[in-house]
C-alpha cells in the first residue's frame, strides 16, 4: 500500500470536520455542508482521482492486517459520534439558530451518522469482543442495535435470494425497498436472536436477549442526554429531540440506501436440491474510485467483503471480473433516488451481468481469483 493511500484513509474524518469548522470559522455558523460535500463535492473527487485497481501483495498482507493505525482510526469515530451528539445538543440549547441552521444540523449529523453505521459494519465482523462492544455502541447511537445480529447472521447467508430482506429486487424502487428491508431486517433480527436463545434453552424476554436491550437502550440514551442537556442549560429547548431522532432516521435511510444499491437486481441460482448456489464474487456490486473509498473504509469493494468477511477494510481486494457501477457510492445514491434513471443505467448493467453469472466457466474462474 502506497503512503498516500495509506494516509488518505484520513479522509474519513473530513465529515465531522466540515460539521464542526462550518459552525466556528464563518461569522454566521453554516450548518449544511456535509451534504453538498458527500454528494457534489466527493463524486468530483472521484471522478478527478480516478479508480483504484492496486491491491495489497502477499508479502505486505499480515503486515497490513496487524498494524494498529488502521484499527486506530475506525474506533475514533465511535467516540467521534458520541461527541458530536453531545456537542450538537450544546449548540441548540446555547446558540439562536434560524430553523434552516438546525434543519442543517440535524442532516449534517444523520450522513455522519451514516458512515458510523459503515464503521459498526466494519467492527462488527471482528471476533474480538472490544471491537464487537464498539459495533454495538455505535449502532445504539442511531437506534439500529439490531443490525449486526441481522446482517451477519442474515444477510451474508440469504444474500441475492428471496428470502433477504436487505437484497433489493429488479425494478424496485428505492423507496419501496425501504420499508421492505427495514421492516423485513428487524423481523429476520428477532427471528435469528429468539432461535439462538431458544436453542439455548434460554428466556426470549430477558436480559439475555441482545434485541431487547439494543431496541431500549437508544431511547434511554437520548433520555440521559436531554435530562443532562436540562440539568446544566435549565431547560430542553426546540430542536434537541428532533436533532437525537431525525438524525438516527438519516442515517438509517442511507444504510439502506447501500442495501439498495450494494446486490440491486442480484439472484442466486437455485439448485436441484433446493438449496441456493455459494455465494461468488458476481453477487454484488462494486465500485473502485478511489476517494470514496478512502471515505467509506472500502466498503465499496463488496465482492471481496463477501468472500471474507471477516478480512479488515485496508486488506480488501479489487477484480475487475466483479460487477462494477459506473459511479462511487454517493453518486448511485443519488441516481436512485430517481427510479426511472436508476433502471435505465442499471437494468443495462443487469442483463450484461446475467450473462456472465449463468456461466460456469466464467463464475469458476471468478471464484479462482478471488481464492
Amino acid at each position: 500500500m502506497s503512503y498516500w493511500k495509506k494516509i488518505g484513509f484520513l479522509a474519513s474524518f473530513s465529515i465531522p470536520f466540515l460539521i464542526l469548522s462550518g459552525f466556528y470559522v464563518p461569522e454566521q455558523p453554516i450548518t449544511f455542508l456535509s451534504a453538498p460535500y458527500a454528494y457534489l463535492v466527493i463524486p468530483v473527487i472521484d471522478y478527478l482521482l480516478g479508480k483504484d485497481r492496486n491491491n495489497v501483495i502477499k508479502e505486505n498482507f499480515e503486515e497490513l492486517v496487524n498494524e494498529r493505525y488502521f484499527d486506530i482510526l475506525v474506533y475514533a469515530h465511535v467516540y467521534i459520534q458520541y461527541f458530536l451528539l453531545g456537542w450538537g445538543l450544546y449548540v441548540l440549547s446555547s446558540y439562536d439558530l434560524s430553523n434552516h441552521q438546525i434543519i442543517g444540523l440535524i442532516v449534517s449529523q444523520g450522513i455522519y451518522s451514516g458512515t458510523i453505521i459503515n464503521v459498526a459494519h466494519e467492527l462488527g465482523h471482528r471476533k474480538s469482543k472490544w471491537a464487537q462492544w464498539h459495533a454495538r455502541v455505535a449502532l445504539v447511537s442511531v437506534w439500529y442495535h439490531h443490525f449486526t445480529i441481522e446482517h451477519n447472521r442474515g444477510h451474508h447467508v440469504r444474500v441475492a435470494t428471496p428470502e433477504d430482506p436487505a437484497t433489493s429486487r429488479y425494478n424496485e424502487t428505492l423507496y419501496h425497498f425501504w420499508w421492505r428491508s427495514i421492516t423485513g431486517s428487524f423481523r429476520s433480527a428477532w427471528q435469528i436472536q429468539t432461535g439462538l436463545l431458544q436453542k439455548e434453552g434460554k428466556a426470549v424476554w430477558s436480559f439475555k436477549n441482545s434485541m431487547l436491550i439494543g431496541f431500549l437502550a437508544t431511547p434511554i440514551l437520548f433520555t440521559v442526554a436531554l435530562l443532562l442537556v436540562n440539568y446544566f442549560s435549565g431547560s430542553i429547548v426546540h430542536g434537541q429531540f428532533q436533532f437525537l431522532f431525525i438524525q438516527a432516521l438519516v442515517a438509517i435511510l442511507l444504510l439502506e440506501a447501500v442495501n439498495y444499491i450494494e446486490h440491486y437486481g442480484m439472484l442466486r441460482q437455485k439448485l436441484a436440491n433446493g438449496r441456493y448456489e455459494k455465494v461468488n464474487p458476481l453477487h454484488s456490486w462494486n465500485a473502485n474510485h478511489f476517494f470514496s473509498n478512502l471515505i467509506l473504509f472500502n466498503l465499496q469493494r463488496h465482492s471481496d467483503h463477501h468472500a471474507y468477511a471477516s478480512r479488515p477494510y485496508q486488506v480488501l481486494r479489487h477484480f475487475d471480473e466483479s460487477p462494477q457501477m459506473p459511479f462511487g457510492y454517493p453518486l448511485m445514491i443519488i441516481m436512485s433516488l430517481f427510479p426511472p434513471l436508476w433502471f435505465k443505467v442499471m437494468n443495462q448493467k443487469l442483463e450484461k451481468w446475467k450473462e456472465g453469472a449463468a456461466d460456469a466457466d466464467f463464475i469458476q474462474s471468478v471464484v479462482r481469483g478471488y481464492a
